[in-house]
């Protein structure tokens, strides 16, 4: 018998690739953003940046949680061709997340002072409060792109999000250079120039993509039927939507944060520690974001079956799903151990050596819990697609803020491991998660089997 189940195969990567090289887009914004920063400024520089976008995406990320509601219903909709569903859960995730996302935005800009009284290094706070003041107001933007998105992607229409993605990349590289250094009569910002190239490319992403999904079939006729008319609104498709976007966002939530987290415990060592951890986790992210291509074709796929009640298939995709994941991260992680010595540079002057050698060291420990990272995000995808939430997340909070946060600061305050010991204890916790995560896929797959052969 094949390793891989050619048609399941097939079908994953049609979905996946698409995102993947959307996701390589999104997480690049972030990325281009290091690498530039740490090379035109420094490390002191990127450590800033670092502390921001911790701070930045542990808020942010509640907001997509709910975004992540929208892609089951539709393909489950979807595959029963009911149209009508299709436009309430792009209306009301729309306003979910416009909502959401408004409420954000005032937290973290009422957040902004706290930073002075978190023990962080004194000399990267006011860069970072700069960088996250004009960051905050592309929560907006994004949230009104991430609903045209997760619409498409729950159609099975993904090239189009990937275009926009593009787009948006290339102006957020080019604006960088601009803004940080001081080109064409525009004063050196510095790291708030960053920040500012990150709000224009998420303006022009959102634009681009709802041209590219109004000349699309697939997706015209929602966007033509769209309307925010209060008759068209019911309590019953909010609470549908917010029963699975609440947990989803709360299992974000937790991950997210807890690497923020960790990039405080490093700070509390040393700005050297910080950006060594950033250095790591820019990379280790890279690799995550792609996994979510695989993610959200599970989700996809799942919601199908879910929606054709062919529970068998459904298990069988989840587990093929797991298998590809599998592959693809050995390969990652592969990568991260031999290409530890070299991929640092990128992201720092060459002068900054004790950098470079700590997040060379990290590297090693990203590298072993690749596994774990990408079989975790494509089982909770497997899980949202047969809109199982609650559970997920209690088993998030469980693995990141009940072990990997107490012992990553045990490991690294008072052992003095630094950030090496936060890693160890990330590691652990995404262990933990993905072996809990795929044995309640499998129960409640084979649940749903042995149900359907009793009736």
């Amino acid at each position: 018998m094949a390793f891989l189940n050619a048609q399941y195969t097939k079908s994953c990567l049609k979905l996946a690739l698409p995102v993947m090289l959307t996701q390589v887009g999104q997480v690049s914004v972030n990325l281009f953003d290091n690498i530039i920063v740490g090379k035109l400024l420094g490390a002191q520089a990127l450590a800033s940046v670092s502390l921001g976008n911790a701070v930045f995406f542990s808020i942010f990320v509640f907001a997509l949680g709910f975004s992540f509601a929208i892609p089951p219903l539709v393909s489950e909709a979807h595959s029963q061709q009911k149209h009508e569903t299709i436009n309430a859960v792009f209306r009301h995730g729309f306003v979910i997340n416009l909502g959401i996302g408004l409420l954000l935005m005032l937290v973290l800009y009422m957040a902004l002072p706290l930073l002075y009284h978190m023990d962080q290094p004194k000399e990267i706070i006011p860069d970072t409060i700069g960088f996250l003041g004009i960051m905050t107001l592309s929560i907006l933007p994004f949230m009104v792109f991430q609903t045209f998105r997760e619409v498409s992607e729950g159609l099975s229409y993904t090239i189009g999000v990937t275009k926009a993605t593009i787009i948006a990349n290339v102006i957020n590289v080019v604006l960088n250079y601009v803004f940080i250094k001081g080109m064409f009569g525009i004063d050196p910002m510095g790291v708030r120039g960053s920040a500012l190239a990150s709000l224009i490319a998420r303006i022009v992403m959102m634009v681009f993509l709802y041209f590219v999904l109004l000349k699309e079939a697939k997706t015209r006729r929602y966007l033509k039927d769209f309307s925010l008319k209060i008759s068209e609104f019911s309590k019953s498709m909010f609470d549908k939507m917010l029963k699975l976007g609440f947990p989803t966002a709360l299992q974000m939530f937790f991950e997210v944060t807890a690497f923020a987290g960790a990039a405080f415990i490093c700070g509390l060592v040393s700005s050297r520690d910080i950006a060594s951890h950033q250095i790591a986790l820019s990379m280790a992210s890279f690799t995550f974001n792609l996994c979510i291509g695989f993610s959200v074709a599970s989700t996809v796929m799942i919601g199908r079956k879910l929606g054709e009640q062919n529970y068998v298939g459904l298990k069988e995709v989840g587990i093929n799903n797991l298998k590809i994941v599998l592959i693809f991260m050995l390969f990652c992680g592969a990568l991260f151990i031999f290409g530890r010595h070299i991929l640092p540079t990128f992201f720092t002057k060459k002068e900054d050596v004790d950098v470079i050698v700590l997040a060379s060291k990290l590297l090693i420990i990203a590298a072993l819990f690749q596994l774990s990272d990408g079989i975790q995000v494509v089982t909770l995808g497997s899980l949202r697609g047969i809109q199982d939430v609650k559970i997920p997340s209690i088993i998030t909070f469980v693995a990141y803020w009940l072990i990997s946060i107490p012992l990553g600061y045990f490991l690294t305050v008072p052992l003095k491991m630094g950030a090496f010991g936060m890693w160890i204890a990330l590691g652990l916790g995404l262990t933990v998660s993905a072996i809990l995560l795929v044995n309640r896929f499998l129960k409640l797959s084979q649940k749903k089997i042995e149900i359907a052969d009793r009736i």
